[in-house]
């Protein structure tokens, strides 16, 4: 194991993403923070504030009206500390980005333990986010997550993100993500 590992494996977010409400597996809960965990190192400025973040929820369920057909979802939640804020002392527009990037990546590698476990990396391709209201200090994010569309090369997430303490929403997001294009074989 990593240090990067070992040391995600200890956050508030390595713990409640095996720990987590929900219908996933223990083994896709497992997958999912060792993905997470084997990908990054503590030196990444978003580290601190994943470090505090926690998975509430982890379910994989049935998409209405769609025979056969499942979606991924995660919740998470977080307090808005000053490392997040911008000169406003309300959430950053780039803090929120980044929390959508890193909780729909997550949410992606939830969707690839059950439909495609050769899919271990991604990147992104597209990640829009629209900003609605201000998250200040002391608020507590609710960031839900939900596979929209899962195929053999791309996969699209969307992300919202709730200020539970004034009952608004804060950010909503749309992140597509690929599978890299394999690397290209030495020429002889």
């Amino acid at each position: 194991m990593s240090d990067y590992a070992s040391e995600f494996a200890k956050t508030t977010l390595g713990r409640s993403l095996r720990a987590a409400r929900g219908n996933a597996s223990p083994e896709a809960k497992e997958y999912v923070a060792k993905w997470y965990g084997g990908s990054g190192n503590s030196r990444q400025y978003i580290f601190p504030i994943l470090s505090r973040m926690e998975a509430t929820d982890v379910d994989v369920i049935d998409i209405p009206d769609i025979p056969g057909k499942k979606q991924g979802r995660i919740v998470f939640e977080l307090s808005v500390e000053e490392d997040m804020c911008n000169a406003l002392n309300s959430v950053h527009g780039g803090c929120s980005a980044a929390l959508i990037d890193i909780c729909t990546s997550l949410t992606v590698s939830l969707m690839a333990f059950y439909v495609a476990p050769k899919t271990h990396s991604h990147v992104s391709l597209v990640l829009n986010t629209t900003y609605h209201s201000p998250a200040p200090i002391g608020s507590r994010l609710k960031i839900v997550c939900t596979t929209v569309a899962f195929g053999a090369r791309t996969m699209t997430v969307k992300a919202e993100i709730y200020d539970k303490t004034h009952g608004r929403l804060v950010a909503t997001g749309m992140h597509v993500k690929m599978q890299p294009s394999a690397p290209p074989s030495p020429k002889l």
